[in-house]
């Protein structure tokens, strides 16, 4: 028990030092956003000067679609909502560094960065390195069946990224608040405060009473994730049919995630799926002068996977041991009554 103790504590300690890490990888992937789009010629012929089609689902289900709009200003505009839901994440509900001190950040000896769990930003990092780990072993399985998931990627590095960037505040207010929140909000009906403050945060407003309203939860969020995965072939982005799965494994993520957290974490995990992900491909591009798309020798994006894989590995190992334990104590208490 004590060794078990001592290696969970380790494992623990790693994970947090790994997750520091990613968490100021994420944090300079908001000024290498910036320097891309208004410092580099990515776009060649294209600049932050130049007007963009505004071409998102959304406006089209809204009636507004074919506008168009300067690059840079667009571009700055959905910036500013994803470093204000980023810096939510960061503070709520506990600040993500507050138990990080300035000896353990300047002692020579090695201690554990005690990050809170409960941080938002934290549960939103260790969320989407399971859904990372997840979703490479559902391409390596599909590919061995000849299913590949394709490439969104349009030949310019610029209008790439800018609609890479768009989506995630695109698709979390139309899947996750239009097609997941309203749902909630009419069929259940039990929301303590308003409407509004019910389709930000659904779990803090949503009175779950019975098992009836837990079954339409779970169908809600289900349906909800199969129609965000195959909405990323149906309406276009050069998916192929293995992005199915995936994409609805990340919706199923995702839903949960808005449900139980709120709009701002699931708005940050799929940022960080879609912009900083991006950002250090586009940053490696430019640095290491390789070809646009190139993931085997950008070492920007190697660190980053490999952080994500390890920190994914490890929430799987922790959570399996607590529904072992979960397992064990149910077994026990059923000897008991027999």
């Amino acid at each position: 028990m004590i060794k078990n103790t001592y290696l969970q504590k380790h494992i623990d300690g790693i994970n947090k030092k790994i997750i520091f890490l990613l968490f100021l990888f994420i944090t300079g992937s908001i000024f290498i956003g910036i320097y891309v789009v208004f410092f580099t010629n990515i776009g060649k012929g294209i600049t932050w000067h130049s007007d963009a089609l505004l071409n998102f689902l959304l406006l089209d289900i809204l009636g507004i679609s074919k506008l168009q709009f300067n690059l840079g200003i667009v571009f700055i505009l959905f910036w500013s909502i994803y470093v204000i839901s980023y810096l939510i994440c960061i503070f709520k509900p506990d600040f993500l560094l507050k138990n990080f001190l300035y000896k353990q950040l300047f002692s020579k000896r090695i201690k554990t960065f005690d990050l809170p769990s409960s941080n938002y930003l934290y549960i939103t990092i260790q969320w989407f390195s399971l859904y990372f780990v997840l979703s490479i072993i559902i391409d390596q399985v599909q590919q061995t069946f000849g299913i590949h998931m394709g490439n969104p990627l349009m030949s310019n590095p610029l209008l790439s990224y800018f609609y890479l960037t768009a989506a995630p505040l695109n698709e979390e207010i139309l899947f996750r608040v239009i097609f997941l929140g309203v749902p909630l909000s009419l069929i259940l009906f039990k929301y303590k405060n308003s409407f509004i403050s019910t389709l930000i945060h659904p779990s803090k407003n949503i009175s779950i009473q019975s098992n009836r309203d837990k079954y339409i939860l779970f169908l809600i969020i289900f349906l909800n994730s199969v129609f965000f995965g195959l909405a990323h072939v149906i309406f276009g982005g050069n998916y192929e049919i293995g992005k199915i799965t995936q994409a609805s494994l990340g919706g199923l993520f995702l839903g949960w995630l808005y449900y139980r957290y709120g709009l701002a974490i699931s708005i940050i995990f799929h940022w960080i799926s879609n912009y900083v992900l991006f950002s250090y491909s586009l940053l490696g591009s430019i640095v290491f002068n390789i070809p646009f798309g190139e993931e085997s020798t950008n070492y920007f994006l190697m660190m980053f996977y490999a952080a994500f894989i390890i920190t994914g590995i490890i929430f799987i190992y922790q959570n399996s041991e607590k529904l072992l334990k979960h397992l064990f104590k149910i077994k026990k208490k059923i000897y008991r009554k027999l």
